[in-house]
C-alpha cells in the first residue's frame, strides 16, 4: 500500500466530518427543532468519530486505528474548549510521534510479544553455547530481556528505531544487570543478520516480503527466522508454531 495510514485515518475523518456535520447542516435547514448548542456538537463529533472508526478499517487501516479515529474529535474540541496551551497538543503529539514512529513512517504499528509467545520462543531456541538471537523491532525489548534471563549461555540483540521505545528498552536493559543482552539504535535494513542464530520479528504484512528475501541472503546455514502472525507470500514456513494465548498467536518459521 503506497498510501500511509495517516493519510488515511485523516481522509477517514475528513469524509466522516462532511457526511455528519453535512448532514446534520441539511437536517437543521429543513426541520424546525432546538438543541442546546453544547449538545449538539457533542453528538456531532461523537458521530463523526464513530463513523470515522468505521471508514478508516473499511480502507484497510489496522483496528488499533479505529480506537484512534474513535476519540480523535473529541479530543480535539477539549483542547479546544479548554483553552488548552498549544505546547501542551504539540507534547502529547511529539510524544506519541516518538512512540508509533514506525507504524507513522515504515506500516509497522507497536506490536509487544505476550509471556506466552516469549516461552514458545524459548522452547525454539537451539542448545547451542554462545547462540546468537536478534529481535527485530523489540520495541519494549520484552523478548530480548525475557531469552537473555533464560538463556545466559546466549547473546540476545534487540534492535530499535522508534526513538521512544528505543530509550524505554534500553532503559529497560540498561538497568536491568542482564550482561547477555543489548539494545541498538539501528535500521533493520542495514543490518546484518548473518551473526545471527535466530532471528525474531513481530512487524507487519508491509515490510516481510523484503525482510524474508534479506533473511534468506545473509543468514547462515542451520540458523532460524520466526516471524510472529505475519507470513510471507509466495514463501511458506517450514513450521508453524500456535501459541495457547487469548490472540491465538502464531509463529511462522523458516530454517535455511
Amino acid at each position: 500500500m503506497s498510501r500511509t495510514p495517516m493519510i488515511l485515518a485523516l481522509a477517514a475523518q475528513l469524509m466522516a466530518g462532511l457526511i455528519v456535520f453535512g448532514g446534520a447542516a441539511l437536517l437543521m435547514s429543513t426541520v424546525n427543532f432546538t438543541i442546546p448548542q453544547a449538545v449538539l456538537l457533542a453528538g456531532l463529533l461523537a458521530g463523526q468519530g464513530v463513523l470515522a472508526a468505521i471508514l478508516g478499517t473499511r480502507l484497510g487501516l489496522a483496528p488499533w486505528w479505529a480506537a484512534i479515529n474513535l476519540v480523535l474529535p473529541g479530543a480535539l474540541s477539549v483542547v479546544w474548549l479548554w483553552h488548552v496551551p498549544a505546547w501542551v497538543f504539540l507534547a502529547a503529539f511529539i510524544l506519541l510521534l516518538l512512540v508509533f514512529w514506525n507504524a507513522a513512517f515504515g506500516g509497522v504499528p507497536l506490536y509487544l510479544s505476550n509471556n506466552k509467545t516469549k516461552a514458545a520462543i524459548n522452547g525454539l531456541l537451539p542448545e547451542k553455547p554462545g547462540l546468537r538471537f536478534v529481535d527485530l523491532g523489540c520495541g519494549m525489548g520484552g523478548p530480548v530481556l525475557y531469552l537473555a534471563a533464560r538463556r545466559p549461555d546466549g547473546i540476545f540483540t534487540g534492535i530499535e528505531t522508534a526513538p521512544g521505545m528505543f530509550v524505554l528498552s534500553w532503559l529497560r536493559w540498561r538497568f536491568g544487570g542482564l550482561k547477555n543482552a543489548e539494545i541498538l539504535y539501528t535500521n533493520i535494513r542495514g543490518h546484518d543478520l548473518g551473526p545471527y542464530d535466530v532471528v525474531y520479528c513481530f512487524l507487519s504484512p508491509v515490510p516481510m516480503p523484503w525482510l524474508f528475501e534479506k533473511a534468506r541472503s545473509e543468514m547462515k546455514a542451520g540458523s532460524l527466522f520466526i516471524s510472529n502472525s505475519f507470513e510471507v507470500p509466495d514463501n511458506p514456513p517450514d513450521e508453524i508454531i500456535a501459541v495457547d494465548d487469548r490472540r491465538a498467536t502464531k509463529l511462522f518459521l523458516w530454517r535455511f
